[in-house]
């Protein structure tokens, strides 16, 4: 029998629940998973619950989030209705992990949802989030040009997605804003993955590494106080279409 690994996981898992993020973001997060102590996790939002049930699978304890429960479909999975918004139905310090897979940028609030993952999680326990990667140089060109990070919602696509907000990206996340939400939540950064390498954005390396110089004549307290060691980092500048953050609660 061919060995079940988390490539062919994802693989044959569409014809029964069909993800809602990019597999290539679930296949990189649980390849992080497979390597951790198994324990309990938070996956929220958990859509039709695709991560959810891999994790199961993997080993873990596992307790679906989400604000539409009646989509989630995987079975023997606990889903608690959950608006990230405003509040996690749990007690402080419930989880030794929380997966949070392309949610934040959905929310109206991803200062409170922070807050209430960083409350339930347990002190030296890991989040790991996933967020589009808005900071990479194809990214920095298209809003040079168009404006937006992200596309406008007009109100008629408003209106045919149900009016419910969280089905859109209200709140497109940069890398050094997201770093402020972890710290004052106490989560360190531990680790930063791209969901995978995207070789469209070395036709802007010349731009890249004229960025770099630039960086490279500033003085230490210039490139501390606008973060350059983040924002001109070779995995995040010339990464993919999103980006892993791993952190763990101090």
């Amino acid at each position: 029998m061919a060995e079940m690994t988390v490539e062919n996981q994802i693989v044959s898992c569409p014809n029964q629940i069909i993800p809602k993020a990019r597999k290539n973001i679930h296949k990189a997060v649980l390849e992080w998973f497979e390597k951790q102590k198994l324990g309990s996790v938070l996956d929220a939002p958990a859509g039709h619950g695709h991560l959810s049930l891999r994790l199961r699978d993997i080993g873990y304890e596992v307790t679906a989030g989400e604000i539409e429960p009646e989509i989630f479909s995987a079975s023997g999975i606990k889903c608690i209705y959950t608006d990230l918004n405003r509040h996690i139905n749990a007690p402080d310090n419930s989880f030794d992990y929380i997966c949070c897979v392309e949610g934040l940028e959905h929310m109206t609030d991803p200062y409170q949802a922070v807050k209430e993952f960083a409350r339930v999680l347990k002190p030296e326990g890991y989040g790991i989030f996933s967020i589009p990667n808005y900071t990479n140089i194809e990214r920095r060109f298209k809003f040079l040009f168009r404006g937006y990070f992200t596309k406008p919602i007009s109100y008629e696509r408003f209106q045919h997605e149900g009016a419910n907000l969280f089905n859109f990206h209200n709140s497109p996340i940069t890398i050094t804003i997201l770093e402020f939400i972890f710290k004052i939540n106490n989560l360190t950064v531990v680790e930063i993955r791209e969901n995978a390498p995207k070789v469209k954005q070395y036709l802007f390396l010349p731009f890249v590494i004229l960025l770099w110089m630039i960086n490279y004549c500033r003085t230490y307290k210039r490139k501390t106080e606008h973060r350059t060691d983040l924002t001109l980092n070779k995995h995040i500048i010339l990464g993919g279409n999103n980006l892993i953050i791993i952190t763990r609660k101090i």
